[in-house]
């Protein structure tokens, strides 16, 4: 009965946001955070609301106000849109093909009512309005962080006892790992924005300190390895950028790394046997945390995500070129599993204990979407995160440092960053809070990169 009083609302808030689209993007970044699961009774489907019914909307108002007043070349031909098109073009392809075409379409469509308004929206919103980026980022960072000092306090109750870390992400967040990832994507946001107002406004130092520490509470109170070794990765590649290092020197860094791995093989091996330190034991701290990354002899964890990526590997091999289709790992990696490689938590028959189709994921989001869609949209992604990259480094060398927008392009480079290194143990791209935050910030890069060509070089705060 809740679903279908929601509907007069629903229709409401719809006309009003048709008549202002930017309103409607505000209230995504406002409530994206605070969204919740909504089982819609009538439908038999389960909703995020109100951020999946909103995107959808948003998708096709989008699709609108683009339609009838064009975007300009220069977005079309940014490197990222052409490498978005070919991504979203695969996914559709694999679909086709899929094992189960429906459902694949389905997962399909819904994929492209995040990502539509997500990077074309936001592209399209921005070209008239350089505060519109900075608005964006800022709002859910906020909105993030109150949940976050909502669940310091809800978890204090518990004297932080790790065993509750997983409860603490609910209701807004299913799994605490992708509570994880959201913190990782806004610590970087919050930082930058602390620096650029170092100096110039004490208040809002102090309002982003705030922020940055709530957010970092809760990436440590998430317990979530992936996401606090991101991190770490991040403020390393910060450092890097803002000392100006030449990528000769990153190069060499990393010659000299692969160089010593391999001549010091044996050892190091000696070492990983040795690493019995788990991260699911109820008393494990931060420091152990990291450690049990690097354990696979007992970390029952680390044993079942190297199961599921051999499973990816060998359907990989099985169809390299359109995958098994969008959203078919779940369904379809059961007989890809070898005995000697399951773990105590390894689903072997879906239909024992788990409904069809929720057998889990590949851990990876490399080798989900290559399993998936096959291997051109697996090197299409990879393609997309290493242009990013680029473009941000070269945007940020193209900015003075006493532009705002210096610091938000460091910022973004950050938080995708982190989504590089996370994407090797997890996978988050179809779930809708983190695939609007993840396409907005490719969608920030690439509007950032228009605006400096248009304004040879320089930007407005």
């Amino acid at each position: 009965m809740l679903s279908l009083a929601l509907i007069p609302t629903g229709v409401l808030i719809a006309v009003i946001l048709f008549l202002d689209i930017k309103l409607g993007y505000y209230l995504v970044a406002l409530t994206l955070p605070f969204s919740i699961n909504l089982p819609i009774s009538f439908l038999h489907i389960t909703l995020n609301v109100p951020l999946e019914p909103l995107l959808l909307f948003l998708s096709i108002t989008t699709i609108y106000q683009i339609a009838l007043k064009g975007m300009a070349i220069a977005y079309i031909k940014q490197p990222l849109s052409i490498l978005f098109i070919c991504f979203t073009t695969l996914l559709l392809l694999s679909s086709l093909f899929s094992t189960q075409i429906l459902v694949s379409l389905r997962m399909c469509i819904q994929t492209l009512a995040y990502i539509i308004p997500a990077y074309w929206g936001i592209l399209f919103l921005s070209r008239n309005d350089t505060t519109f980026i900075r608005n964006i980022l800022l709002i859910p960072l906020i909105s993030f962080s109150i949940i976050c000092f909502i669940n310091f306090i809800r978890h204090s109750t518990h004297y932080f006892d790790r065993s509750y870390a997983v409860s603490m992400a609910q209701p807004f967040y299913s799994d605490h790992t992708i509570y994880a990832t959201m913190a990782a994507l806004m610590i970087p946001i919050a930082f930058t924005f602390m620096l650029w107002y170092f100096g110039k406004s004490f208040i809002k130092v102090l309002l982003f300190g705030t922020l940055f520490i709530l957010s970092s509470s809760g990436l440590i109170l998430s317990y979530s390895r992936a996401a606090i070794l991101s991190i770490l990765i991040a403020f390393g590649l910060y450092l890097f950028i803002r000392l100006k290092l030449s990528w000769w020197i990153f190069v060499i860094f990393l010659g000299i790394a692969l160089l010593y791995t391999v001549s010091h093989q044996d050892s190091l091996m000696m070492s990983l046997k040795r690493n019995q330190t788990e991260s699911k034991t109820r008393k494990t701290n931060l420091s152990n945390q990291v450690k049990s990354i690097t354990n696979v002899n007992n970390d029952v964890s680390n044993l079942e995500r190297i199961n599921r990526w051999k499973s990816a590997i060998r359907m990989i091999e099985e169809k390299p070129y359109l995958g098994f289709g969008y959203g078919m790992y779940q369904y379809e990696y059961f007989p890809y599993q070898k005995e000697s490689e399951t773990t105590e938590i390894s689903i072997r028959n879906p239909q024992a204990k788990y409904m069809s189709g929720t057998g889990g994921t590949a851990h990876s989001e490399y080798l989900l979407l290559t399993s998936e869609n096959g291997l051109f949209c697996g090197i299409t992604y990879i393609a997309l995160l290493i242009t990013s990259i680029v473009l941000s480094v070269k945007n940020i060398r193209s900015i003075p440092t006493n532009n705002v927008y210096y610091y938000v392009s460091i910022g973004i480079v950050m938080s995708i960053t982190t989504y590089i290194v996370h994407g090797c143990f997890n996978n988050f791209l179809d779930t809708a809070k983190i695939n609007v935050i993840f396409f907005a910030l490719l969608a920030s890069i690439s509007s950032i990169s228009v605006q400096l060509t248009d304004s040879k070089n320089s930007i407005s705060i």
